[in-house]
């Protein structure tokens, strides 16, 4: 059973009531949270091989949602901050800078791809020891 956007919407407000990026989906614009919804249901979809993602499934829903911050994260531009590594005082004075290299982040969260393997492949661990 596909969920509606505004359900969806509604849902996401419910798993996100008790998790620790709460306070980060509260602050995202209306337009952010349905984007990365709509977006996270579609790749949640492509991932576990469905044409829409099972509302019944728990397991699905909540990778869908984890997969929506996560991409609301990616969407973010921040500009690159720089860092003092060095200043030298004699004189007129030096500083050099270093900027953090701009890293991308995976296409999927590594959160809702536990989750998702677990629904494709079952709940196997394999322990040492």
């Amino acid at each position: 059973m596909k969920l509606t956007l505004a359900e969806l919407r509604s849902a996401a407000d419910k798993y996100f009531h008790r998790h620790l990026a709460r306070e980060e989906w509260s602050v995202l614009s209306e337009e952010i949270k349905q984007s990365s919804l709509v977006e996270s249901e579609a790749d949640v979809a492509l991932y576990l091989n469905m044409v829409d993602v099972d509302s019944e499934e728990k397991l699905a829903l909540n990778a869908l949602f984890e997969q929506a911050i996560h991409l609301a994260r990616k969407n973010r531009r921040h500009p690159a901050e720089k860092r003092l590594i060095s200043e030298e005082i004699s004189g007129i004075g030096q500083r050099s800078w270093e900027y953090p290299e701009e890293k991308e982040s995976p296409d999927y969260s590594p959160r809702a791809i536990r989750m998702m393997d677990s629904l494709l492949h079952g709940n196997i661990r394999i322990g040492r020891g």
